[in-house]
């Protein structure tokens, strides 16, 4: 039996244009696509109140209802599934939209500016139902029974590994999911919200996984393996704001040995007047524990300019969506990066996540980018794989040591 088919509602008042984007859409072989095509948002309204949509494309310079007001609408009306926005507008109008839209509840919002390309339209249709699918499947799960595999050790990890440009070394390695008897279950914001229902769970997964982590690195060790190698993981505010969690953190590695440079705490979400004493205290204490603390999603998640400048970061990761805005404000400099240095990063202190095409790991070269990692470097390995894959890196440093 075949994927159920996908209906897609698509508003563009220049029937040209709404035609375009049709046929375009059609040729999207992920699923089976039903288009219904409106050029009055009126209309394109009440179709969403009596229909059910898992896409909706706009226009935003239309007559009468402008885009905004019309996406506003649709959130009114409760649709939470996909946005695609087509306009004519700068980039950065248009990202600005899409936030507004991500504000308003709808789950996955993406953008382009005319003109584009047929490839950027699929492109951007798969990272929609990209999105869509880790969602569905992460807020499908039962807090109480994953809590449990966790504790009682039912998982392992899975780790994506980031690469040196150039020379495609090993640099380290990001927890990526966490694989359960049941299933994969990717460690994102979205497994975040969802652990936010039961207050403090968040805290505690995150100690069983840096209590994972460090046996890990002490058992790479033994072999001599991994004695340079960075492990990096996710935290939200909920982990910031637990007492004394990276107190027992810093213990867990003390116990086995293991120096806390190696682990690196990422944090996207941002710090303000309300945020509690304790998150700041927790900032405070990745540092004086000897933990990295890394901006992560730089451009896109909710760090703010004031908490770049402010907290002490050591590294920072850059989506490659936020590296093309980077390149078409600043031009393909490998100096356009040194700007990074006002928040108090040392010089190639960059890594580049979600590079998984060539072209982006071109234009993480073109822009003296240190460190990747995306499919297109390598593919997430298992913690039962580590070993294998530690010494496969090793042995190709080695030889290409030795041939240089």
């Amino acid at each position: 039996m075949g994927l159920p088919a996908k209906r897609f509602l698509i508003l563009e008042d220049q029937l040209v244009l709404r035609k375009l984007i049709s046929r375009q859409a059609s040729f999207f072989s992920r699923y089976e696509v039903a288009i219904d095509e409106f050029s009055d948002p009126a209309e394109a309204l009440r179709s969403i109140g009596e229909n059910s949509y898992d896409l909706i494309v706009t226009d935003i310079g239309m007559p009468g209802m402008n885009g905004i007001d019309f996406i506003k609408h649709v959130a009114l009306l409760g649709y939470r599934a996909a946005l695609l926005i087509i306009s004519g507008y700068d980039g950065k109008t248009l990202n600005t939209i899409s936030e507004m839209a991500c504000s308003l509840g709808i789950g996955s919002t993406r953008f382009l500016s005319k003109p584009y390309s047929a490839e950027s339209f699929l492109t951007a249709l798969n990272s929609i139902f990209n999105d869509l699918e880790r969602a569905y499947q992460v807020q499908q799960l039962e807090v109480g029974s994953f809590f449990a595999d966790v504790c009682s050790g039912e998982f392992k990890l899975e780790l994506e590994p980031v690469l040196s440009l150039p020379g495609h070394r090993l640099a380290g390695f990001d927890v990526t999911a966490l694989i359960r008897p049941q299933g994969r279950v990717e460690w994102s914001g979205v497994l975040f919200n969802v652990l936010a229902r039961r207050k403090g769970i968040s805290a505690l997964v995150l100690e069983e996984l840096v209590a994972r982590i460090a046996n890990l690195l002490t058992g790479l060790r033994q072999q001599g393996l991994g004695e340079e190698c960075d492990f990096n993981v996710r935290i939200d505010k909920a982990c910031l704001e637990s007492e004394n969690l990276f107190d027992h953190c810093h213990s867990l590695l003390q116990q086995r040995g293991v120096p806390p440079r190696l682990l690196g705490f990422e944090l996207a979400e941002g710090l303000g007047p309300q945020s509690p004493a304790q998150a700041f205290e927790n900032v405070a204490k990745i540092k004086y524990l000897g933990f990295r603390l890394i901006a992560d999603h730089f451009g896109t998640g909710s760090l703010t300019q004031s908490n770049m400048l402010k907290l002490p970061f050591d590294h920072v990761n850059i989506p490659i969506e936020s590296l093309r805005w980077i390149r078409a404000m600043l031009g393909a400099d490998p100096q356009a990066l040194r700007f990074l240095r006002i928040y108090g990063l040392p010089p190639g202190a960059i890594t580049v996540s979600g590079v998984d095409e060539e072209e982006d790991v071109a234009l993480a070269q073109e822009m003296g980018c240190p460190r990747v990692q995306g499919a297109c470097m390598a593919l997430p390995v298992r913690e039962n794989e580590l070993s294998d894959y530690l010494r496969r890196s090793q042995e190709t440093a080695a030889a290409e040591g030795g041939a240089g």
